[in-house]
Parts: structure tokens; sequence; C-alpha cells
């Protein structure tokens, strides 16, 4: 006869043994088979798990599998002010024979108020200038766009520090003048085609003659000033080394004469 348990039933000699192995063997065949599971999956998947020192050695940020290399380096300040000076370059050419124009126009009067010439002679000079003004003002204005829509990236010489190489110095510094005597350019040639409009507002009646004689005042003493202007900083650009190292530029100065404004003719010689 068993053993009688704690709950009164009789245990059958073995029986505890028996099930303790049954669920020990199960156990062992059950992890077996994961184990030769696990191990087909691997074999045809790989592993999840990188050695040491590979994949999963990798930075934070860095996409697995992405290749090493660096961005490229953006265009170097010699780079941005060699493309600066060429695009100064066509509104500075485009500059010259504009104020060329207005020079000569302004000089007339400064000749005419000194009596180096006629009221004649002036109001020829005046007719002269007239022709082909617009045509020389519109191409400024379209040689300007470039500039007016991207600027120009160069750095400015007080800003290149004490190691910037001599030739960028040089570059940054023919760049800074081109750039003054383009401000002064544009200055002067506003003022040019104001007066052009008052001329052609003239001539069709929409513009009485002492508001015209008037504003030619100011015009012709404001030209003075501002084509002088250009003059010096062109001339600023033609004495230092450009951005290739060759002297000089695409300016060219205005003859101005000068003369101090003492007496005006009426415009109505300008019609």
């Amino acid at each position: 006869m068993g053993e009688i348990d704690e709950d009164g039933a009789e245990r059958v000699p073995g029986e505890g043994t028996a099930d303790i192995g049954l669920f020990a063997g199960g156990f062992a065949i059950g992890v077996l088979l994961v184990g030769v599971l696990w191990g087909a999956v691997a074999l045809v998947t790989g592993s999840d798990e990188p050695a040491s020192g590979q994949a999963g050695d990798t930075q934070v940020g860095v996409p697995l599998g992405a290749p090493s290399a660096t961005r490229p380096a953006g265009p170097s300040r010699m780079d941005r002010c060699v493309e600066a000076e060429g695009v100064l370059a066509g509104p500075l050419r485009e500059a010259r024979p504009a104020l060329d124009q207005w020079a000569v126009h302004v000089g007339a009067m400064n000749k005419l108020v000194v009596g180096e010439i006629t009221l004649a002679q002036a109001t020829a000079f005046w007719n002269q200038t007239r022709v082909g003004a617009y045509h020389r003002i519109k191409a400024f204005d379209h040689a300007m766009a470039p500039v007016a829509r991207k600027g120009v990236d160069c750095p400015a010489p007080r800003l290149l520090g004490t190691r910037a190489p001599a030739e960028l110095r040089t570059c940054s510094t023919h760049v800074a003048a081109e750039a003054r005597t383009l401000d002064a350019a544009q200055a002067a040639v506003d003022t040019w085609r104001h007066h052009v409009t008052a001329m052609d507002q003239l001539r069709r009646g929409k513009l009485a003659p002492a508001a015209a004689t008037q504003m030619w005042l100011s015009m012709w003493q404001r030209g003075v000033q501002q084509i002088d202007a250009y003059r010096v900083a062109a001339q600023d650009v033609q004495r230092g080394p450009a951005c290739d190292g060759l002297a000089g530029g695409p300016t060219q100065q205005a003859q101005t004469p000068s003369a101090t404004p003492s007496a005006m003719p009426s415009m109505d010689s300008m019609e």
C-alpha cells in the first residue's frame, strides 16, 4: 500500500518522480526545438548583433551603411572675391558711356557760365548728348540687375584678418574699390535719368519752363558733384591691381570740367 499524502489520497510510489521526469524531458526537448528553430532563422537572415568594433560602433546620427565622406567645402574667400569682381565688371562698363554723356552735358553748362562757349554752342552740346541717352541708361540698368538680385559676397579687407594671403587682400581691396565706384555711378546715373525725363517733359509741354529751369539748376550742381565723386572712385580702381594681379579694371574716369555755378540760362534754350 502506498503512502497517504496531505490531502488523504494514496500516493503511488514513483508517481511524482515520473511527473518531474516527464516535465524535465519535455522542457529540454522544447528548449532544443527553439534553439534549432532560432539557429535556422539565424542562418537565413544573419545575426542582428554586430561584432564588437563593426557596425555597432557607429556614431550617433550616422546612418548605418552610409559612406563616411565629408560634405564638399564651399567656395573659398578668394573664389568669392573673384566672382564678385566679375559681377561688378558689367555695370561698371555700362556706367562709363552713360556718365561720359552726362559729363558732356553738365560740362557744357560749366563752360557756358565761365564764358568759354556761347549759349548756341552749349545748346548744340545739350542736343547731342540727349541722343541715345535712354539707351545708355537702360543698358546700365540691365547690367545692374544681377548685382541687385545677387549682390556680391566678398569679405571686406578689414574683415580678412592678419593671416589672409596677400593675393586675397589685393583682390578684396580691388572689389571694395569697384563697389564704391559703382555706388557713385548709380547715384550719378539716377540724376542723369531724372534730367533726361525732365527734358522730354519740357519738349512735350508737360513741364513749365520756369519749373524746368529750377530742376536743371539742382541737377546741374548735383551732377557736377556726383560725376566728380565717380571720377575719383574710378581712379582708385585704376590705381590698384585687380584680382588677376594686373592693374586697372573696366572703369574709366569721366572727364568733367570743374566750374563754380554762377549763372544759368533758361531751360527754354534746351528744348
